[in-house]
């Protein structure tokens, strides 16, 4: 029996584990937590905080994505769905103060980092400064950790506060691909759109305002706008036309 080499079922070799988070994710808090508001940079509209490692990956979660690592196969779609899990955000937002989502990642491209973002550094190995499956936070321009030679068995994970601006030309300028660059633009807007829809759903009050509730509506929806106003004429050039 001939097998194409193209119909690897995921789980054999070479094929890239996928996400599971009911096996793979163990997110703990971290033992202690340092604010650095205040302190940071004036440029940075959210400060993190310095804090001890914390778990992300649980055993099963290490071993997924270790083998693809060392196979020479990064597991970027592994690495895009633990990012953009709710429970990870929830972890880097409750650190950060502020509600972070991951900044938009082209699959196989450069990663976009504008100037308030900071990495979530993930260890996949018991080598290094701390457990496999741990994880600390970095800002830019301030060693929040020694962390020795940053062998490559660490995996950055960038994250960014949900008010910050990032247009579809700074994606496309940095990766240099109009279409992976849309793409990861676009997932970066609805996520946004979702994390805050899923708030508002969770926090309507019977007796709240109905200005308070239209504006808060509206702000949930405004990067969904701002995503279909950038593509129709932005990006594609063309001239929209809606029907009565």
């Amino acid at each position: 029996m001939i097998i194409p080499l193209t119909s690897r079922r995921n789980g054999q070799p070479g094929a890239e584990p996928a996400f599971n988070p009911d096996r793979h994710l163990a997110i703990e808090p971290p033992a202690w937590s340092v604010s650095l508001r205040g302190e940071a940079p004036s440029h940075r509209q959210s400060p993190a905080s310095i804090a001890a490692p914390f778990r992300v990956l649980g055993a099963e979660g290490v071993m997924a994505i270790g083998a693809a690592t060392r196979l020479g196969h990064p597991p970027l779609k592994f690495l895009a769905a633990l990012a953009s899990h709710p429970m990870m955000i929830d972890a880097v937002s409750a650190l950060a103060g502020t509600w972070v989502v991951p900044a938009p990642v082209p699959a196989g491209g450069e990663r976009f980092k504008p100037a308030d973002a900071f990495d979530v550094i993930l260890s996949l190995t018991d080598d290094g400064a701390w457990r496999a499956g741990f994880a600390m936070i970095q800002c830019p321009g301030t060693v929040l950790r020694q962390t020795g030679g940053m062998p490559a068995a660490y995996i950055r994970l960038t994250f960014l506060s949900e008010d910050t601006v990032v247009s579809l030309r700074d994606v496309e300028d940095r990766v240099g691909d109009p279409d992976q660059a849309r793409v990861a633009w676009v997932r970066h807007k609805a996520l946004i759109t979702h994390r805050k829809l899923g708030r508002l759903i969770g926090n309507v009050g019977a007796n709240q305002d109905r200005r308070a509730l239209a504006h808060e509506l509206w702000d949930a929806l405004s990067d969904a706008e701002h995503a279909v106003e950038a593509l129709t004429s932005e990006s594609e050039g063309l001239d929209i036309f809606y029907a009565n």
